[in-house]
């Protein structure tokens, strides 16, 4: 059991690092990692790559911030009071109204922004089950 464990997290991992942009679970969540598709989307200290969950209706159960170099106190708010709003919105829906910014943080905010547009793009384009 631990060595099959191993073996699937290994292969995850190379799969992360050799740009697997998307992938489904065996409760059909499926992930999405924003840092190959907006590797030139950058907030105000670089790119802001994200990961969004979305299930198999089409609602996101998350979307999380991946490592960036953006000022930490504006990152915790957006955490805070930003990336929550994404919970339980329809894709359809979010690629046609995204959540209102963050004040004080607007360049970070508009580079998650367009991760999770391309991020949504993407799935709407390459998920199996239609």
């Amino acid at each position: 059991m631990k060595k099959t464990a191993l073996i699937l997290l290994t292969g995850f991992f190379f799969l992360q690092a050799n740009g697997q942009v998307m992938k489904q679970d065996e409760d059909k969540v499926t992930t999405i990692n924003t840092t190959t598709l907006g590797e030139e989307v950058w907030g105000y200290a670089g790119p802001v790559p994200v990961k969004i969950k979305i299930d198999k209706n089409d609602k996101i159960q998350s979307v999380t911030l991946l490592t960036n170099d953006e000022t930490p106190g504006y990152i915790r708010k957006v955490k805070q009071m930003f990336l929550p709003r994404y919970k339980g919105m329809k894709v359809k829906d979010c690629l046609k109204r995204q959540p209102d910014v963050v004040t004080g943080a607007t360049v970070s905010v508009n580079a998650i922004k367009e991760n999770v547009r391309r991020g949504l793009e993407y799935y709407q384009k390459n998920q199996k089950d239609k």
